[in-house]
């Protein structure tokens, strides 16, 4: 066992049943996070509702902390506050907005193919740049409940919206791994939503796919402060390392960056278990 692992989180894994192939199930996982001394985490299905299968693996390990939640993609209606409140009673403690059906996304993926028909995705805004009337039901339901709320795959243009108005409703908000390019937010937005009191997701697939170099998270973390900010890995893709593998890759990484133990004791360890604590 690591130490620098010993009760740190990762709010952030896929893992199967579901309908991709996942790098492992939801027990394995849990072997691996009891084997490397770490507190919990979340799983994660772009498309199915996890929160049932957590509630599982709490009463299998209880001396992990794992929780579930819902994803707002088209799978489970959409941007439907009805699945968003049935997660939430069935114990999730987690709730993104749409990634894979957001339409942002499915734009930068598209951006050279302009005949893409992306009718059918989602996004949280009408015409006039204003909220959608669902949306901010799912906001109530995520404020009664103290629901971790993700931007998911949105655009930083509509997440910021979202944040400012999910903390406005007494929202527990995040900017979901903000260093990714299909949903990138500056340095200037994050440090933004901070002020007003969201909390910064970076998560180690952007590093480990080249998508954004460890100096740059390193610079993003120190511009948002260590109080504000949460790792994940965002793994469970077949060819990525497993989450206790990464996570302890995205610590060393990070101390080689200058960052402290007591740096990443926040980042890994307070941080994420003040975010899913029903009562926090």
């Amino acid at each position: 066992m690591n130490e620098l692992l010993k009760g740190t989180y990762d709010l952030h894994v896929h893992t199967a049943p579901d309908v991709v192939p996942r790098k492992c199930s939801d027990v394995q996982l849990a072997e691996r996070m009891r084997a490397a001394g770490m507190a919990g985490g979340a799983i994660k299905s772009h498309y199915l509702d996890t929160a049932g299968r957590a509630g599982i693996l709490r009463e299998l390990y209880p001396e992990l902390t794992i929780v579930g939640g819902i994803v707002l993609n088209r799978s489970v209606g959409g941007i439907n506050p009805a699945a968003a409140e049935r997660s939430a009673q069935a114990g999730g403690r987690m709730l993104w907005f749409p990634t894979m059906d957001a339409l942002s996304y499915q734009r930068y993926h598209h951006r050279n193919d302009p005949g893409a028909d992306l009718s059918k995705c989602l996004t949280v805004l009408d015409e006039n740049d204003r909220l959608l009337p669902e949306v901010l039901d799912v906001l109530d339901v995520a404020a009664a409940y103290q629901l971790a709320t993700g931007t998911g795959h949105l655009g930083a243009h509509e997440g910021m919206i979202l944040v400012q108005e999910g903390l406005r409703r007494g929202c527990r908000m995040v900017l979901t791994h903000c260093d990714n390019p299909a949903n990138f937010y500056t340095v200037e937005q994050q440090v933004e939503a901070v002020r007003w009191g969201a909390m910064i997701e970076h998560s180690y697939l952007t590093t480990l796919w080249g998508r954004t170099p460890i100096e740059e998270i390193a610079r993003m973390i120190r511009a948002a402060g260590c109080e504000n900010v949460f790792l994940t890995t965002d793994y469970g893709q077949p060819k990525s390392p497993y989450t206790d593998e990464g996570m302890l890759q995205y610590a060393q990484d990070l101390l080689g960056q200058g960052f402290t133990e007591e740096d990443l004791d926040r980042m890994m360890r307070r941080n994420p278990a003040r975010l899913i604590a029903p009562e926090a």
